[in-house]
């Protein structure tokens, strides 16, 4: 099959191990600290999902987490990450099998993407053993199956998600959400959110309105993030949907490894975009260094330029991949849509943009 022979350039997915690395320490880090207060597990009622024999003892369990916690740096740092990210992972779902009530999606997902993440080209880049990592295009490029895996099992979870929720009718009427809202009121006020904004939220219309809203956003997500004509969108869409559910709710870490997972998306193309800026202007070089330090993923060649009658009057410029240039706010918001932490902003930009008049140039120009 041609997709189980695709070979793609992995320094993308450098960021996403190092993501992943993150997480699964701090669940490792949660491991240690409840058997450091409250004990292990075994010494008291537990549903292990695999017969009691195979459950790991006191000491072994001690093992275990010790050795999710050095996995887990392995990963973050780059050395080994591959078969790193396999041992925590693996680790993980061992512990999640030894007692259910261990057992939470977030965490069954996080030890499944770290396995399959391992089989990806996902350690050239990243890495603090050799932080200059791979410089040749061959030395970048690995099997990409078990990434379209990954796609593929990100679409079950919006699928389980939203399917269970609309077969579920106090779902559907907004019981549920509006449960939540009232539960996890308190702790969205204290992370900034207005209390006038958590009542409204709150009223039994409100939540009805948003509990479709949100079946219908998983549902979609599901298909809009395989289509190149809606995957932006649907990205976009998909990082306000989990930010806002990261305010107003406790999922642990659901949020942060959806978004980790999302960078499974971004296009292979190392550096396929340039962006030129005015060293002569103080405006040009801060936003020359931003782009640098925030462009994880590689998209961008910056370098300074010679002002010329188009730059002249500029700080930056973006080339895309075509050879077209774009200036102002078009190229903002090009900017906002490739770098991670300004994401959020690109769908405003972009609608911003395309009111505006010029910005655009052709190569020739």
């Amino acid at each position: 099959m041609r997709l189980a022979r695709a070979q793609r350039d992995g320094t993308a997915l450098g960021v996403v191990r190092v993501a992943l690395g993150l997480l699964l320490l701090s669940q490792a880090l949660v491991s240690a600290r409840e058997l450091g207060t409250i004990g292990y597990f075994g010494d008291a009622f537990h549903l292990p999902f695999i017969p009691e024999a195979w459950v790991a003892s006191g000491k072994l369990y001690a093992v275990i987490i010790a050795a999710r916690l050095i996995a887990s740096v392995l990963v973050v740092i780059g050395h080994r990450g591959r078969p790193a990210l396999f041992v925590s992972g693996a680790l993980l779902l061992y512990v999640l099998l030894c007692d259910r009530l261990q057992f939470h999606h977030n965490r069954y997902s996080l030890a499944l993407f770290a396995m399959l993440m391992s089989l990806a080209p996902c350690d050239r880049s990243f890495s603090l053993v050799s932080p200059e990592g791979p410089t040749s295009e061959a030395a970048r490029v690995g099997p990409f199956w078990s990434v379209y895996l990954t796609h593929i099992q990100i679409a079950i979870i919006y699928v389980a998600s939203g399917g269970s929720k609309l077969l579920d009718p106090d779902w559907r009427s907004g019981l549920v959400l509006a449960d939540r809202f009232h539960r996890f009121g308190a702790m969205a006020i204290e992370r900034g959110v207005p209390a006038f904004v958590m009542e409204f939220l709150g009223r039994p219309d409100v939540s009805s309105g948003l509990s479709k809203l949100a079946i219908t956003t998983e549902l979609l997500l599901a298909v809009g993030l395989f289509s190149k004509r809606t995957r932006a969108f649907a990205l976009w869409w998909g990082v306000m949907f989990h930010l806002t559910i990261e305010i107003t709710a406790k999922v642990e870490i659901y949020t942060w490894l959806m978004l980790t997972m999302y960078g499974t998306f971004v296009t292979p193309d190392v550096r396929a975009r340039r962006l030129m800026y005015d060293p002569t202007r103080w405006k040009g070089r801060m936003f020359g260094k931003a782009v640098k330090a925030l462009d994880w993923f590689a998209r961008f060649e910056v370098k300074p330029w010679e002002p010329d009658d188009l730059k002249k009057s500029r700080s930056f410029v973006v080339i895309r991949r075509d050879g077209t240039r774009a200036t102002g706010v078009r190229a903002f918001a090009m900017v906002t849509r490739t770098i991670p932490l300004l994401f959020p902003l690109w769908a405003p930009l972009a609608l911003v943009a395309s009111f505006t008049k010029g910005g655009e140039t052709s190569a020739g120009s």
